[in-house]
């Protein structure tokens, strides 16, 4: 990969990161109004359908035999559970600030990517804990809480 894609690609990672706590903030105030969580979350996920299904409409992507749906790894599934992040974030964001709530997530989402790399979890590229990565980690929760005082 050279140097171009790499920040071709870091600089759609950071917008992407950019706007996760647009989704907390917009998720919450739609909350706050509709008056539940679960619901609000339910039309979150309805426009998201319509979205990834319009993405592959115009991708034209081939819908995969259901044999090849069936050879799929059981934990590959998993990922439809984890979009309970949008449940989870519509309520904690009125709750810890908007601010908060993604430091403490970004945090789980490290904490978890360096042990998923370490161990190769769900066929990841193996990339051991070093004493740098750990050093990382533990100042990504210091940052966590400095931030929150």
């Amino acid at each position: 990969m050279s140097l171009l894609d790499v920040v071709l690609w870091g600089a759609l990672a950071v917008i992407v990161g950019a706007l996760i706590p647009v989704q907390a903030a917009t998720n919450a105030a739609m909350s706050r109004v509709i008056g539940s969580v679960a619901i609000t979350s339910l039309a979150l996920f309805a426009i998201g359908f319509v979205v990834v299904a319009a993405w592959v409409i115009v991708l034209r992507a081939p819908l995969p035999s259901l044999e090849t749906m069936r050879r799929a790894p059981a934990y590959g599934w998993f990922g439809g559970f984890i979009a309970s992040y949008v449940i989870s974030i519509t309520f904690l964001a009125p709750r810890l600030g908007v601010g908060n709530a993604i430091r403490l997530v970004v945090t789980g989402q490290i904490v978890a990517a360096v042990i998923i790399d370490h161990v190769g979890a769900f066929g990841a590229v193996v990339q051991r804990l070093t004493m740098g990565r750990a050093i990382g980690v533990v100042l990504m929760i210091i940052g966590v809480i400095l931030a929150r005082r």
